[in-house]
């Protein structure tokens, strides 16, 4: 199924809506009939927001009052054996400019775990409804002001298993998962195992390290498969180095698109080197299990670090090779008394998510001989009266579609802050790269954010923040289909307390976006204020 990105998801129906609440108020009523502690906080919150552009339109400006009437509820519930939380809304939104428009939305993260024997083994259960962007090619930052979103439901439930003594540690999990969406985009259903094991303390002899995953997932007929383990089994010393031997294997298979079933196991030996207390290295030398399918150059090393100089500092950093090259690893945190420093680096292979576009012609326009600027060119659908000095250009453009295919996603992000006494400094940067392992197409996303808290007083502080988004479609092919789009926003939120349960804020706030295409380029201007009562 494929939708144009100017095109709106249909509702949710309400029948589906009210068997949830029913559900959910099902389960209240079970916990509650349990002994432990229970904590229920009802609130309504009503919020104004004023947007001179509702429809993000670069011209013919329209602007618009929206009316969100939001009714929250918070509740916790624990005893000895269940833990549970709940927090959800139901969001009543009202435009001025076009009362057709209006509609509701509703939000919910749900988390719940019941210990079965000796608190090792769990029920565990979450469910969680998002309204995300329908379409990001058509707008990433979409919210509910906006409208151009779509509802995503996601349930899970499974058995988790942990325990750790001095002789071992195993952590495993065997979870069912549904993803549904409004628009049937990025919908799958399938179930995931996990586990992790390591020797314990006392271990004397062998040591082990098991890091192994399973998922399969389906969706409308196409299947997909990826597995991956990795093992280490060595002998225990009395010396800093500890040989060991570490097999790896991967494959990813099924009818998705992308799909590897060539993907080879490897083998080879290591060791493990005791650098100091808390610096621990290991380095391996992997061949591929099947010569007849391995070149002169498969044979890799792979290396991890696992360095925790002090309560402060970690740093965990691996590189391999995997199906689809070199692969690394990274995560790294730091601080002192007021700064604080987190970076992140993980490569994952996905599928049956909402970010797969394919090329459609879209027509043709007019443009002036050798002109540089489109602003030159004639609107789409018109023609000249005479062509002469006029040449004719094709246009294409990306279409959101149902994705079944694999996907390579590598991400980065680093998080740094500073706390003052009164003032908080934030910095977020995060990049990713999808790729499409069926038809190496790369999409990447950019995000950073810069935000200054400031505590005015103790029933007051103020907020002001800078956005900066790029994302690129099919990055490398600028003669393609090729889309830019750059999204800087300013912004400011003052936050009062007006008394022990009711709250206010005041929100500015400036977005200006950049395209290569000018149908979506624009700018659009807000101002909100929202009352919020907790009881």
């Amino acid at each position: 199924m494929a939708i144009m990105d100017m095109a709106m998801a249909e509702k949710t129906s309400k029948s589906h809506l009210k068997l949830q609440g029913f559900a959910i108020a099902g389960l209240f009523l079970s916990v509650s009939a349990l002994a432990g502690d229970w904590q229920f906080d009802p609130s309504l919150g009503l919020t104004e927001t004023y947007t001179n552009n509702v429809e993000l339109n670069q011209l013919d400006k329209q602007s618009s009052l929206v009316s969100q009437f939001i009714i929250g509820a918070d509740a916790n519930y624990s005893s000895r054996k269940l833990q549970f939380s709940f927090a959800g809304t139901e969001t009543l939104v009202g435009y001025s400019h076009n009362s057709e428009l209006n509609d509701d939305y509703q939000t919910l993260r749900a988390d719940a775990s019941y210990s079965l024997w000796h608190d090792k083994l769990q029920v565990i259960a979450s469910s969680a409804i998002t309204n995300v962007s329908q379409n990001d090619i058509g707008n990433s930052l979409a919210d509910l002001v906006s409208g151009d979103t779509v509802q995503q439901r996601n349930h899970s439930a499974g058995l988790q298993y942990n325990t750790a003594n001095s002789d071992y540690a195993l952590s495993s999990s065997l979870i069912y998962n549904l993803v549904e969406t409004e628009d049937n985009i990025g919908e799958s259903n399938g179930y995931t195992a996990l586990i992790n094991s390591v020797n314990g303390n006392a271990a004397r002899t062998i040591f082990w390290q098991v890091d192994g995953s399973f998922s399969n997932r389906k969706n409308n007929g196409f299947t997909s498969e990826n597995y991956r383990l990795e093992t280490k089994i060595g002998a225990i010393t009395p010396y800093k180095l500890t040989p060991f031997v570490r097999f790896y294997n991967e494959s990813v298979t099924g009818t998705a698109a992308g799909s590897n079933p060539d993907a080879i196991p490897s083998w080879g030996p290591g060791f493990r080197y005791k650098a100091a207390k808390h610096l621990i290295i290991d380095v391996s030398y992997n061949y591929i299990r099947d010569d007849s399918l391995a070149s002169d150059d498969s044979d890799y090393i792979a290396a991890d670090i696992d360095w925790q100089p002090s309560a402060r500092t970690s740093l965990k950093a691996g590189y391999s090779n995997r199906f689809f090259g070199d692969s690394y690893e990274l995560d790294f945190s730091h601080r002192t008394r007021r700064l604080t420093n987190t970076i992140s680096y993980h490569e994952t292979v996905e599928v049956f998510d909402r970010n797969s576009y394919r090329e459609v012609s879209v027509g043709e326009i007019w443009c002036p001989e050798n002109a540089t600027d489109i602003n030159a060119c004639l609107p789409l659908g018109q023609s000249p009266d005479d062509n002469n000095g006029f040449v004719s250009i094709p246009l294409t453009s990306l279409v959101l579609e149902e994705n079944n295919e694999f996907t390579l996603n590598k991400r980065l992000a680093w998080q740094s802050q500073l706390a003052l006494a009164r003032t908080t400094f934030t910095l977020d940067l995060s990049n990713r790269d999808r790729e499409s392992l069926s038809t190496g197409i790369i999409d990447n996303y950019l995000d950073a954010r810069f935000s200054i808290t400031r505590r005015m007083s103790a029933r007051s502080d103020i907020i002001f923040s800078v956005n900066y988004n790029k994302n690129i479609f099919d990055k490398d092919r600028p003669d393609g289909p090729r889309q830019e789009d750059t999204y800087k926003t300013l912004s400011s939120t003052y936050n009062r307390s007006l008394a022990s349960s009711l709250n206010a804020f005041l929100t500015l706030q400036y977005l200006d976006r950049e395209s290569n295409f000018e149908r979506f380029t624009y700018t659009e201007a807000r101002a909100s204020i929202n009352l919020t009562k907790d009881f």
